[in-house]
C-alpha cells in the first residue's frame, strides 16, 4: 500500500452494521434493503479481530502491526481492500478538520453523505465552506434558513424587507440578517442565491430585481414559491445559458386563461393598491423549506448538481405528489432574451409587458 493509504484511519461507516450468522457468515447491512454477505474462513478474522481495531483511532499501518504474528495476518490487506472498495469503512482522518460541535451537530449529514461518497467529509467540507443567500420576506424564508442550517451550510444570509429579523439557530452555523437595501452588497460571491415568494403576486418586483442582479453578476439563482393552492415550486436553478426567473413567469402566463387579470392583480399588489395573499400555514412552509434545503444539499455536494438546472420541481404539499417540469429560455424575456430592438414581438414593457399593452388597447375602445 502507498503512504496515503497507510495513513488512513478506517472506521465502520455510520450507516453500516455487522450481523453475525454463525462462525463462517456475517452480513454487513447498509440499509433495510441492501447488504453485503461475507462467507468463508476469514469471517472470524474480520468480525472478531479486524473490525474492533477499526475505530478511527488507528492508521492502517497500526492495525496491520497489531495483527502481526497472527495466523491470519496475511489476509488483512485483502480484507481491507474489500472494505474500502465496497465503502464499508470510511477514513476519519479528514474529520479532524471539524470541531467537536460540528461533528456532533451534523452526524446525520455525514451518515447521509457516506451512502454516496467513499469519503463523506469532503462534501461536508464543501457544505461548511458554502455561503447561501436567502432573499424573502415571510415565514417561509425564515423556515428555509433553519432548514439550511440543519444541512450544515456554513454561512446563511437572509435579506428581507421591513423590520430586522432575529434568528436564533442552535447550530454551529453563521447566520446573518440584512435589510433589502444591502442586497447588492450581499449577493456577490455567494455559492447560491435563493429567491423566496410566499403566496400569489407578492415580492414579484423584488424577484425581478434579484434575477437581474444575479444575471449581471453571473450568480446561480434558485427560485422558490408557495402558492395559495398549496403548490410548492422549486426551481429552475438559473445558471448561465438556462432559463431565468422572468423566462418562467412568461411561460407560466402563457398557459393561464386569465393571464391578463393575473397581470393586473400582480401590478396592483406591487403598487400597494392590494395586499398580496399567502397561505400562511406553518406546516406547509416548513415542509417546502425542508424540500428546498435537500435540493440545495444535492447541488452543493455534487450529488445531483444539474437536477434543477432548466427544470422546476412541482411539489403538492398536501398530497405529496411531485413532478419535474423542463423550462426553456424565452426568446422575448426582457432580462436574458434578445435586446428589445431584435425581438420579433412588439411588447417589452418592464412593468406588465404584454398585459399592459392589451389593457391600454381595451381602454381606448
Amino acid at each position: 500500500m502507498n503512504e496515503e493509504l497507510e495513513a488512513r484511519r478506517p472506521r465502520l461507516g455510520p450507516s453500516r452494521s455487522v450481523v453475525r450468522d454463525g462462525d463462517a457468515t456475517c452480513y454487513i447491512m447498509t440499509s433495510g434493503r441492501e447488504l453485503l454477505r461475507c462467507q468463508g474462513t476469514q469471517v472470524s478474522l474480520l468480525v472478531d479481530q479486524l473490525l474492533p481495531l477499526m475505530d478511527g483511532t488507528r492508521t492502517v499501518g497500526e492495525i496491520r502491526a497489531a495483527l502481526a504474528g497472527k495466523p491470519e495476518a496475511g489476509s488483512v490487506d485483502t480484507l481491507l481492500d474489500l472494505l474500502w472498495a465496497h465503502h464499508v469503512v470510511v477514513d476519519v482522518g479528514p474529520e479532524q478538520a471539524f470541531s467537536a460541535d460540528e461533528l456532533r451537530a451534523f452526524g446525520g449529514v455525514v451518515a447521509l453523505l457516506s451512502r454516496s461518497f467513499p469519503d463523506p467529509y469532503r462534501p461536508l467540507e464543501r457544505l461548511r465552506q458554502a455561503r447561501v443567500v436567502v432573499v424573502g420576506h415571510s415565514e417561509l424564508s425564515r423556515e428555509l434558513v433553519l432548514a439550511l442550517a440543519e444541512c450544515a451550510i456554513g454561512a446563511i444570509e437572509l435579506v428581507t424587507e421591513g423590520a430586522p429579523v432575529s434568528l436564533e439557530v442552535q447550530l454551529p452555523v453563521r447566520v446573518q440578517a440584512h435589510p433589502i437595501e444591502a442586497l447588492e452588497a450581499v449577493v456577490p460571491g455567494a455559492s447560491l442565491v435563493i429567491g423566496v415568494q410566499d403566496g400569489e403576486f407578492s415580492f414579484t418586483r423584488r424577484m425581478r430585481e434579484l434575477n437581474r442582479l444575479c444575471l449581471r453578476l453571473g450568480s446561480s439563482l434558485l427560485a422558490v414559491r408557495l402558492t395559495l393552492d398549496a403548490e410548492g415550486w422549486i426551481g429552475p436553478l438559473h445558471t448561465p445559458g438556462t432559463a431565468c426567473f422572468e423566462c418562467v413567469n412568461l411561460r407560466q402566463e402563457s398557459h393561464l386563461k386569465a393571464w391578463k387579470e393575473q397581470l393586473l392583480h400582480c401590478a396592483q399588489v406591487e403598487q400597494g393598491l392590494l395586499v398580496g395573499k399567502r397561505l400562511g400555514f406553518p406546516p406547509f412552509q416548513r415542509q417546502l423549506a425542508n424540500a428546498v434545503a435537500v435540493e440545495v444539499l444535492l447541488q452543493l455536494t455534487g450529488l445531483e448538481p444539474s437536477r434543477l438546472s432548466g427544470r422546476s420541481l412541482l411539489v403538492d404539499v398536501l398530497t405529496q405528489e411531485r413532478s419535474l417540469h423542463p423550462v426553456l429560455k424565452h426568446p422575448a424575456c426582457p432580462a436574458c432574451g434578445h435586446s428589445p430592438a431584435a425581438r420579433v414581438f412588439p411588447w417589452g414593457d418592464e412593468e406588465i409587458r404584454l398585459g399592459r399593452m392589451l389593457l391600454k388597447q381595451e381602454e381606448g375602445r
